[in-house]
């Protein structure tokens, strides 16, 4: 397993180091290798911020908690990423594990906002990100939106090989989105 940890504004502690690297030892033994984590610590003014980002096997798992206190906001987080790898540990024993070579790249790109386009200012993209992305069944992709607490995730379905968004809808239900090739 392998642990960054960062401080924003405040003291490197090697104490902190190892009370976190111990805590996510135990709550990440679950997850298959290669785990990786990245853990941040961030005091602004009285509020002891921990971030945490764990990735394993095809999946993130976030967590961020804020306290008065860093190590009350490290158990809380911690106590965010158990729930998150136990749920996830569950819902694989269900629906089984699919581990699959093939690893697709796509580009992810935020535009400006509508506002700035509608008054003529020329359009470029602000950020671009690398993903991988893992073949997945419907309901893993599902499963991966809702351990990231996102609205939408663009995945590549094993089912179809295709790459495909699964969303929630405004009624809580989830729509999936799959390219259709126009003949």
């Amino acid at each position: 397993m392998q642990i960054e940890v960062s401080f924003k504004q405040m003291e490197q502690s090697d104490a902190l180091r190892r009370y976190v690297e111990d805590k996510l030892a135990k709550v990440l033994m679950p997850l298959s290798e290669p785990v990786s984590a990245q853990v941040v610590f961030h005091v602004e003014k009285y509020r002891h911020i921990s971030k945490i980002t764990v990735s394993a096997n095809g999946i993130i798992i976030k967590g961020k908690e804020e306290t008065n206190d860093m190590y009350s906001s490290i158990d809380l987080v911690m106590d965010k990423l158990e729930r998150q790898v136990r749920k996830y540990r569950d819902k694989i024993q269900e629906h089984g594990d699919r581990d699959s070579v093939r690893v697709f790249k796509a580009s992810h790109m935020v535009l400006p906002d509508p506002v700035d386009l509608e008054q003529g200012q020329e359009q470029e993209i602000i950020q671009q990100k690398e993903l991988i992305l893992k073949p997945m069944t419907v309901g893993e992709a599902v499963m991966q939106m809702e351990l990231m607490n996102k609205t939408f995730l663009l995945f590549n379905n094993a089912n179809s090989s295709q790459l495909n968004v699964i969303y929630v809808r405004d009624d809580g239900n989830y729509g999936l989105l799959e390219p259709q090739m126009q003949e």
